[in-house]
């Protein structure tokens, strides 16, 4: 039923509409200020500890560090021990477990006292429904649980912008957290919730198809929807700006980049950025979106008599998902995604389409800048 969602709630989309729609959203927002939220670190700690669940990850490394900058003890759970070597994490506490177990999560929180736990966590492999239930729900209902046991002073769950629209698996189950931890399912527990919108590498994981000579896939006119993502390091300094702030206690703050043309864009102007950045003269996949609903709908079917199928219907669902739906939230930030992709222009990428790469294991996102 879950895995169904994306293609039964998204689906007769009106292209010139919503075309028009992305338009004029986009316009708003450029000629707009967005006062919400003022860029720039506020607050700073005294030695508290601070528990990263998920901090090996991509928003994890600029999160730890940024902790450790502003006075705080961050502490991270990781599967690995050897992520201690690695220098990001030089000045955090590595506690080696796995947040899918609840011993492994209460350790972690009771060797010694901690103010304040952050989740970062999000399954690896979002077209897996449990791996998203172990991950996304039961790994973070842990961290909840066990920073009731011992009297922590915030939880911050780090969620997803598509939370206020569940479409795909693990927005449900980052929602029925936000539901759980707001009416305090599992004891009292001051919590804040931070929805950021999208990610660089997200918006540009075919970088490497355009530079290497490619085309560019939208649906019909690529306009369909708006997003203003946010960078990494913007994140982790929003995020540590909430802790232990009275502020932020008891809040759900959707967060995203700069309102500025090179950070919010449709799926068309994401392209064009790759074209620009890498000197190309644009060259575009259309895909009818009727002719991809009709994929879907066929796979879906198909999916519900062969486990290997379902999966490759939930990709394409994800894909007409984030190319559909806005995600426009308040502005925090310098960063910008042109200023992302243009650090990758001179980089070599694998030969062959994402999506062969992506088929044969070998898929390559630019998570490392």
């Amino acid at each position: 039923m879950i895995c169904a969602m994306a293609y039964s709630t998204i689906t007769n989309l009106d292209a010139a509409s919503a075309q028009q729609h992305s338009r004029e959203l986009r316009a708003r927002l450029l000629s707009s200020a967005s006062t919400t939220y003022a860029t720039g670190p506020t607050g700073s700690g005294n030695g508290e500890r601070v528990l990263v669940l998920g901090g090996t990850g991509y928003i994890g490394r600029a999160l730890v560090p940024e902790l450790a900058k502003r006075g705080y003890k961050p502490a991270v759970l990781a599967r690995d021990a050897a992520v201690k070597d690695d220098a990001v994490f030089a000045d955090a506490e590595i506690v080696v477990g796995d947040p899918t177990r609840a011993a492994d999560v209460e350790n972690a929180v009771a060797l010694a006292p901690t103010a304040v736990v952050i989740s970062l966590l999000s399954g690896r492999r979002p077209n897996d429904a449990d791996e998203c239930k172990a991950v996304d729900y039961d790994a973070v209902i842990n961290g909840i649980r066990s920073a009731v046991a011992h009297d922590v002073q915030q939880f911050i769950h780090i969620s997803d912008f598509g939370a206020y629209r569940p479409e795909l698996i693990p927005q449900v189950y980052k929602l029925q957290v936000e539901g759980e931890l707001i009416g305090q399912h599992h004891g009292a527990l001051p919590w804040t919730i931070i929805r950021p919108t999208a990610y660089y590498p997200y918006l540009s994981m075919t970088f490497g198809d355009v530079k290497n000579g490619l085309p560019y896939r939208i649906f019909d006119h690529g306009e369909y929807n708006v997003v203003n993502p946010i960078a990494r390091e913007d994140l982790a300094e929003f995020i540590t700006n909430q802790v232990l702030s009275a502020d932020a206690f008891g809040r759900v703050l959707p967060v995203g980049g700069p309102w500025v043309p090179e950070n919010v864009v449709t799926l068309k102007d994401a392209g064009q950025m790759m074209f620009d950045i890498t000197g190309r003269e644009p060259q575009w996949d259309v895909v009818p979106m009727a002719t991809w609903d009709k994929k879907i709908a066929r796979l879906v079917r198909i999916g519900k008599l062969s486990k290997k199928v379902a999966p490759v219907a939930y990709y394409l669902e994800a894909a007409k998902y984030w190319s559909v739906v806005d995600h426009v939230a308040p502005a925090y930030g310098t960063r910008t995604l042109a200023g992302f992709m243009d650090k990758l222009k001179d980089r070599e990428f694998p030969t062959g389409s994402f999506r062969d790469r992506m088929k044969n294991g070998t898929a390559v996102m630019p998570t490392d800048i």
